[in-house]
């Protein structure tokens, strides 16, 4: 894992590219260089945590062999030795290391764009070409590894963190805050791609490749998309989906473990971590490491499982549980670490255990996906719900009664009953099952201005033709956005803070695949959630490990905002700093602390995600 800067301009200077790569230190602190073109348009920086080829020779900028082409790549290609061999085999490529990084170059010097639909993995790379003064951008299909953009006037730059891109004197001056997303982020608690909290900074869109050239002409194409790779016809066989996913676990978990430094794997205990590290103990010759924390706090600490899971599968396992003070402690570096306005609180329990790993190994396992695509939110059953043709008769009275009842957890359950626009079904569903705000309550009771409100919208006519279960819909909506824009940004982020790679087999893309082609029954039967997943789990634990209710991963976010970090609201939620930095009603604001203080405990996350955007707007602006 590594971290990448691009500079594209009619003459780069060598202290800006400097300044950016260095800013990525944590991502990569293994070894650090740059590199500029000939004609002084195009430079590139990188650097490294080296996990295959330790040596120096495979140090980046990486060139080709003849001297063309310069690589930067963060991530990791899984088959790269299936690709090297073919390059061998049918091109006589001569290779001088044994890197992952050579086998992109070369692999790209013969088939150019079209060598990233042979590429297995996670990867955000640059490759500059010095003849045709072209660079070519890819990004891997999940979104697993990040790439922003600034575009403006003669400049163009590429970094893996935003904090990156500000280190060049012309883009810290020239960018603007996007107040336009204001709306998205209250509503989802991120910001969705390709948007970000800049107006003129950009995600580069995941599954896509781009080209651009000396005229800063900047043009992405989609390679991989999932709603053209599910298969029309649904597996129903439960032996046969059973038959599959083992193949295609065991394939994907043993990719994964390619390294040459010490390799671990997260367990929480939880259905998805338990199966990777179910898997990858078969294919360790050694006792697969292992970690899990917990809080001291029993609601919030699933520490007991991890260390039951560990023991049945005799994992080499390492558990920390944590003080209060230590997770308040993290949270502010969290907040300040992600560079935009992030309200995923699971962020504090990932660093932290991405710290207790990185004490013992460079390389972690995570089941990072399981839930998105084997179903495991109650999301998905309030999707179909919602969907079921005879509700709409209920909802006005339902929600009125829930409304009525004084009880939090049912007025929590009536917001979700709200009626919305089709374009808004799945972003309202998320929302509120996370307890953040409707876009109604945006619109309408929230905004300064509520002519500035732009509605969170998505369009899913590309999967009619599947016949879907609107659970199914939920969750190819929490894959595209959810997952890719929060779950996935918080483990990179969290995890090359402190210099950890982090692998997902279940986002392979195979299995990807594979899930969303499952009939609905395997996912979801006799109220069981995840139920192929958890099926195939107990070829490897006991049926009292996997049969318990889920927890996930979460920390006393709401007793914290009404005790130690009540100062947070204070500070950032007062009137004053409500009303200068003119986004919101401050008194609806204060309704809202009223009502949260006054036990209305559901309130804590928007709360938490007004709390997080205003911290970000006063330090930021």
């Amino acid at each position: 894992m590594c971290g990448i800067a691009a500079i594209v301009s009619g003459k780069t200077d060598l202290s800006h590219i400097h300044a950016m790569t260095q800013a990525l230190l944590h991502r990569g602190p293994d070894a650090d260089n740059t590199f500029i073109d000939p004609s002084g348009t195009f430079a590139v920086g990188h650097t490294r945590l080296s996990i295959i080829d330790l040596s120096t020779g495979a140090n980046q900028p990486f060139p080709s062999h003849d001297g063309r082409y310069v690589v930067v790549f963060n991530g990791e290609i899984y088959n790269f030795q299936e690709i090297r061999n073919e390059l061998i085999a049918n091109y006589n490529v001569q290779f001088k290391t044994h890197s992952d990084t050579e086998v992109v170059v070369e692999a790209f010097a013969v088939w150019r764009e079209q060598m990233v639909e042979k590429l297995e993995g996670m990867f955000a790379l640059v490759i500059i070409d010095t003849q045709e003064r072209t660079l070519y951008l890819f990004r891997d299909r999940a979104g697993k590894k990040p790439l922003f953009y600034f575009q403006s006037g003669e400049l163009i730059a590429f970094a893996s963190e935003i904090k990156a891109l500000l280190q060049h004197p012309v883009i810290k001056q020239s960018v603007k805050i996007n107040r336009s997303i204001v709306s998205s982020f209250l509503h989802v608690g991120y910001i969705p791609e390709p948007a970000t909290i800049y107006s003129n900074i950009f995600k580069f869109p995941a599954g896509h490749y781009g080209t651009l050239n000396a005229q800063l002409q900047l043009k992405a194409t989609p390679y991989w998309r999932i709603q053209e790779n599910i298969p029309p016809v649904k597996i129903k066989s439960v032996e046969t989906a059973k038959r599959q996913l083992h193949t295609l676990l065991h394939d994907a978990v043993e990719q994964r473990m390619i390294s040459d430094v010490p390799l671990g794997a997260f367990l929480s205990g939880g259905t998805d971590s338990s199966i990777v590290t179910a898997i990858a103990s078969k294919h360790s010759s050694s006792p697969l490491k292992t970690f899990s924390i917990g809080f001291r706090e029993s609601k919030f600490d699933e520490s007991q499982f991890a260390r039951a899971v560990a023991k049945h599968l005799k994992t080499d396992h390492t558990e920390y549980i944590l003080s209060e003070q230590e997770g308040k402690d993290i949270l502010i570096t969290y907040l300040k670490h992600f560079d935009e306005p992030f309200a995923d609180t699971s962020a504090v329990p990932t660093m932290l255990v991405s710290k207790l790993a990185r004490e013992k190994v460079t390389v972690a396992l995570t089941g990072d996906g399981g839930d998105e695509l084997f179903q495991g939110y109650g999301a998905y059953d309030w999707a179909n719900r919602l969907g079921n043709p005879l509700f709409p008769v209920f909802r006005a009275p339902l929600k009125f009664l829930l409304d009525a009842s004084g009880k939090s957890r049912f007025q929590r359950a009536a917001h979700l009953l709200e009626r919305v626009t089709a374009g808004s079904i799945r972003s309202h569903i998320f929302s509120q099952e996370q307890y953040f705000f409707s876009q109604q309550e945006i619109r309408d009771e929230l905004l300064v201005d509520s002519n500035s409100f732009i509605p969170f919208e998505y369009d899913e006519s590309a999967f009619d033709k599947f016949n879907l279960t609107p659970g199914d819909k939920q969750a190819l909506f929490d894959f595209q956005y959810y997952l890719k824009d929060d779950l996935l940004v918080k483990v990179d982020r969290a995890s090359m803070f402190y210099a950890l790679e982090c692998r997902c087999p279940l986002l392979d893309h195979h299995i990807v695949e594979f899930a969303f082609s499952l009939d609905p029954s395997l996912k979801s039967k006799g109220g069981k959630r995840k139920w192929l997943l958890k099926e195939l789990l107990r070829e490897y634990l006991p049926n009292e490990l996997i049969d318990r209710p889920k927890w996930g991963f979460s920390i006393p976010l709401a007793r914290w905002l009404k005790n130690d970090l009540r100062y947070l609201i204070d500070q950032y939620l007062n009137d004053d700093v409500v009303e200068e930095t003119g986004l919101v009603r401050a008194e609806y604001v204060s309704q809202l602390k009223k009502e949260f203080v006054a036990g209305k405990d559901y309130l804590y996350n928007r709360l938490w995600v007004l709390l997080v955007l205003h911290k970000w707007m006063k330090d930021n602006q």
